[in-house]
């Protein structure tokens, strides 16, 4: 039985359109479907523990992604420039997000970052153009440099008490920014 899913094992497959995960992987190894240009759906399933960096990097038509509860993190880059992504819920279950997580992800209107997340890391949110509102929530102490810059179609964010720090440019070229309460 297949309980992983090697390094780069599918990347640069750009026929690859659909990809059903079964339930006996726990592992899904780095770069492990980068650049799959064509995949417009993957079904993550609960079995899952672990997804590496860089896995889903780049599958640009990727529209649905489902982010099963038995994760406890997403690591660098996961889905970094997955333009046609529009929304994404993140479950209770993840305490942290890496750095360019969802970065480029230029379609994306509407993320729910959940109370166990206390940093926006580094990038994580840039080049999300199409991003309009954001609320941080109070468990977050600290926003990384470049966190949601060129989000330009970004017009409110919500900075709670509980953020400390805020890191250089980490708003940098949101030009549609009109309030921050």
């Amino acid at each position: 039985t297949v309980t992983s899913i090697g390094n780069g094992a599918f990347s640069e497959c750009s026929s690859l359109a659909q990809i059903e995960i079964p339930s006996s992987i726990i592992s899904i190894e780095n770069d492990t479907f980068k650049n799959c240009s064509s995949l417009k759906q993957i079904i993550i399933p609960s079995s899952v523990k672990s997804i590496g960096k860089n896995a889903f990097y780049d599958s640009s038509l990727l529209s649905k992604i489902i982010i099963p509860f038995s994760l406890t993190s997403i690591e660098e880059g996961v889905f970094s420039k997955c333009d046609y992504v529009k929304s994404i819920t993140i479950p209770s279950t993840i305490i942290s997000i890496g750095k360019k997580a969802f970065f480029h992800c230029s379609d994306l209107k509407k993320i729910n970052i959940p109370s166990s997340i206390t940093s926006i890391e580094e990038g994580v949110f840039s080049g999300c153009y199409n991003l309009k509102r954001f609320t941080i929530p109070l468990s977050v102490t600290s926003i990384e440099e470049g966190a949601f810059s060129i989000c330009s179609e970004l017009e409110r964010i919500t900075i709670p008490s509980s953020v400390t720090s805020i890191k250089k440019n980490a708003f940098s070229y949101c030009k549609s920014l009109k309030q921050i309460t």
